[in-house]
């Protein structure tokens, strides 16, 4: 069985499509010359593919198919193929869907579609699939492998056990590409999940959609770690968890086993600040933590509460971002403009709130109701828009009841351009890039005492 496992994408900006819970986000700041320079800046900062291909190849191809990795930007890149294992997102899904029906003209080759998008929206693909997976295409990649080609929307279920998954394999990846510069400066850089899905039930989260919450053992992730380091001589990791330290006894026995086996490896995380303390802060700097992902959304509590989001004291948030500053820890701050009950003068706020955390990176993403959230369905009489790629993080496509598409978008540009070019955040930025070796050395030795 010839199988094509296959990622596909049409923008310039750079574009990431295992985040977003799966559906994928073009980053966009604006038409101001700054506005362009950050996006530039974005595209060389980061390139992290989608961990799901890797799984993809490791299971087919232990189960005898003959697989072959595609990152097409163009149809003349396919190649003949019994089966096309398209991976889907919301931000490419008009050329994702052209690529399934130029493979299936070309080569006659069955069409399979996977993802958060096809599961959520299975509708889309119905002209140029033979099948879309829902949940987990895992789960029935072992019988793909060996010709089982199902018909119609397959309900793949969830994989129960994730320490019996094997490694993704990347030895069809040209991962010497891979990289995120603000979890190691140079160097490989892979993706990896220690846990799928999130425990929490905000009304707009995508990763809800098509995901239930499980984890990993700390032992199966260290392994892991061992196994990229020694094969493939990373110098990053990536972890893709919405909240790697949700059990802090859990992330305290992954640190403790990574000092044991003193790898020289750093890495990133995403992380409620709620499930953080400076003890275990600086346990995870010990254990080669250099970035944390967080979610502050807005600086109303009463804005989150409405959208079902829990809300974090602003001094525990201030206490925990402030020890990561004194450590040397990049932060990279997330905050959500335009929910449904928010001003312009509470987006404002939210972009003073931002300025006073001063993190080394800020991400201000417009309120996007990803189709099967809740946000969905509440706002779904208001969406305007109907191009599915406009739902990519960045675009307003819904009329939100105080704030026009045109203002959000401003408000958006301002919320960056303004960011940057202040003094404080450029010492920030210096003591983090040029002066980070000097003002933050390692701690030594980088081993369990």
């Amino acid at each position: 069985m010839n199988i094509v496992v296959l990622s596909a994408s049409s923008h310039k900006n750079c574009t990431l499509k295992d985040v977003a819970g799966g559906f994928g986000t073009v980053f966009t700041v604006g038409n101001s010359p700054f506005a362009r320079l950050l996006e530039i800046a974005k595209r060389r900062i980061a390139a992290i593919p989608n961990i799901t291909l890797a799984y993809l190849d490791s299971i087919l191809s232990k189960n005898g198919a003959a697989v072959q990795i595609l990152d097409v930007r163009s149809a003349d890149q396919l190649v003949p193929a019994d089966l096309y294992l398209i991976s889907s997102s919301i931000v490419d899904c008009n050329f994702e869907r052209e690529i399934g029906l130029e493979a299936k003209k070309r080569f006659g080759s069955k069409i399979g579609y996977f993802g958060t998008f096809a599961s959520a929206v299975p509708d889309f693909f119905a002209d140029s699939a033979d099948f879309i997976v829902k949940e987990e295409i895992e789960n029935i990649a072992p019988s793909l492998a060996r010709g089982e080609i199902p018909d119609g929307i397959v309900s793949a279920r969830f994989v129960e056990d994730l320490d019996a998954l094997p490694y993704p394999s990347w030895d069809q990846f040209d991962i010497k590409k891979f990289r995120y510069q603000i979890v190691t400066g140079k160097g490989i850089t892979l993706p990896m999940l220690g846990s799928r899905g999130c425990p929490y039930t905000c009304s707009y989260c995508p990763y809800l959609v098509n995901s239930k919450y499980r984890v990993r053992t700390p032992e199966s992730i260290v392994d892991e770690i061992r196994y990229l380091s020694d094969k493939y001589h990373i110098r990053g990791i990536a972890f893709r968890d919405p909240n790697l330290t949700f059990d802090k006894k859990r992330a305290h026995q992954f640190a403790e086993l990574l000092l044991r086996y003193n790898l020289d490896v750093r890495w990133g995380m995403e992380a409620r600040t709620d499930h953080l303390d400076p003890e275990l802060i600086s346990l995870l700097f010990r254990a080669g933590l250099r970035s944390i992902e967080v979610g502050i959304e807005s600086s109303n509590h009463e804005i989150l509460r409405a959208n079902q989001r829990k809300a974090i004291a602003k001094t525990h948030q201030e206490q925990i971002i402030n020890h990561c500053h004194k450590l040397g820890i990049r932060i990279i701050a997330n905050y959500i403009l335009g929910l449904p009950n928010d001003t312009i003068e509470g987006v404002r706020d939210t972009i003073r709130y931002a300025k006073t955390l001063n993190t080394f990176a800020i991400q201000f993403t417009v309120t996007t109701p990803y189709p099967g959230t809740q946000f969905y369905s509440s706002v779904k009489p208001y969406i305007f828009e109907k191009d599915w790629e406009r739902f990519n993080g960045w675009t307003s496509v819904y009329r939100h009841p105080a704030i026009g598409p045109g203002e959000l978008h401003a408000l958006r540009e301002f919320a960056y351009v303004s960011y940057h070019l202040r003094l404080r955040y450029i010492w920030r930025f210096l003591q983090s890039t040029i002066l980070h070796p000097v003002l933050f050395p390692d701690p030594q030795p980088l081993v369990h005492n």
